[in-house]
């Protein structure tokens, strides 16, 4: 199963949302993008497309390609959740990133996954509830967020609690990145979400000074 593809994009076709990678063996693969990765390609570059390898029926298969291993572990994920197809699942990841997939999820926004076309509240839901358990935050990543399927190293699941409560009273994902990102190790240590979450409005509020 093909899994990472480097070469040199020689077309892309955005009307169908394909591209053309060359590899340095002189073979080539036609990739299915969606708008974000497209939009982020550089046809004058070699580029690395990670890729997630879709059957379709009759024996129709294709390669869908990304520019990070996030979003196709991403792309997996919501595809192993019930009622979520390959097309449902490309569709949310056109509209959202890992990162900001990571905090819909985790800040249980039903309303921002329902704006997705084709996803229903119910649809929502149930994605909210897979996809809890397998979500990864780590605010120390420069990425704000991972989706998998591994376990949060210690003192980030006191930072992503913090985070939630951040985003629950209204602040923005880089405020919360931002001042959790600052938070004392000493105190995390502790993970008393409490003194972290004043903490943290200590700082919003230095910053806004």
């Amino acid at each position: 199963m093909i899994g990472l593809l480097r070469g040199r994009i020689v077309h892309l076709d955005r009307d169908r949302g394909e591209v053309f990678v060359e590899l340095s063996s002189g073979i080539g693969y036609k990739v299915s993008v969606n708008t974000r990765t497209m939009e982020r390609l550089d046809p004058a570059a070699e580029s690395v497309l990670y890729t997630y390898h879709q059957f379709i029926r009759d024996g129709e298969q294709r390669l869908v390609g990304f520019l990070t291993r996030d979003e196709v572990v991403a792309l997996e994920t919501l595809v192993a959740t019930p009622k979520v197809g390959p097309a449902m699942a490309l569709s949310i990841l056109n509209t959202y990133g890992p990162s900001e997939l990571a905090v819909i999820v985790s800040s249980d926004d039903v309303d921002a996954l329902c704006a997705v076309s084709g996803v229903g509240r119910t649809t929502a839901q149930r994605v909210m509830v897979e996809m809890k358990n397998k979500l990864v935050v780590d605010l120390s990543d420069p990425n704000f967020a991972r989706i998998g399927s591994s376990g949060t190293a210690p003192g980030n699941d006191a930072r992503a609690d913090v985070a939630d409560a951040l985003l629950a009273l209204g602040y923005s994902v880089a405020q919360a990145r931002t001042a959790t990102g600052h938070l004392p190790e000493h105190l995390v240590a502790g993970a008393d979400t409490g003194i972290l979450l004043k903490e943290a409005l200590r700082h919003i509020e230095a910053g806004q000074a």
